[in-house]
């Protein structure tokens, strides 16, 4: 099968984080590197949640970000949505919520980064479905745990 572009899946274990700080840290960093953002939320109340936190994310300035509504918003560099639309033109995705996705949305992504909470036993075993379908097309996985408030690599394919 063709994977197209996508290389790697980071999976991020976030119980016990404060998960939309650790995505406005995250976001900020790519769009810095000039990559452009999908973030895929479970809702519509967690898409305004994360909307709120990206617009007060820092004193001295935003990152710059509009949420999917009626109107396509695929020009801009980061986009808070509660689907992956085949014309979106991000390379970048963010999975928050152990939100399960299909692989032919996942695909057209060159990363992917999926944050779950293993306390909750349905975004647990998502993660674990993405990780196995992932790794079975030779996607390199890598599985972050916190430790002592530092990301800690805990597994790799």
């Amino acid at each position: 099968m063709n994977l197209n572009k996508l290389e790697k899946a980071y999976f991020y274990n976030c119980s016990y984080r404060n998960v939309v700080a650790d995505i406005s840290w995250l976001t900020e960093k790519l769009y810095k590197e000039r990559d452009s953002i999908l973030i895929c939320c479970k809702d519509q109340e967690t898409v305004e949640v994360i909307d709120k936190y990206l617009w007060r994310y820092k004193e001295d300035g935003f990152i710059p970000h509009s949420i999917e509504k009626k109107e396509r918003s695929l020009i801009y560099p980061v986009l808070i949505t509660t689907d992956i639309d085949e014309e979106h033109k991000h390379n970048v995705l963010l999975a928050l919520s152990g939100v399960l996705i299909e692989e032919k949305k996942w695909q057209k992504f060159t990363k992917a980064y999926y944050f779950f909470d293993d306390q909750e036993n349905g975004e647990k075993e998502n993660a674990r479905v993405m990780w196995r379908n992932l790794s079975a097309l030779n996607v390199d996985c890598k599985y972050w745990v916190n430790k002592a408030n530092k990301w800690v690599l805990a597994r790799s394919s």
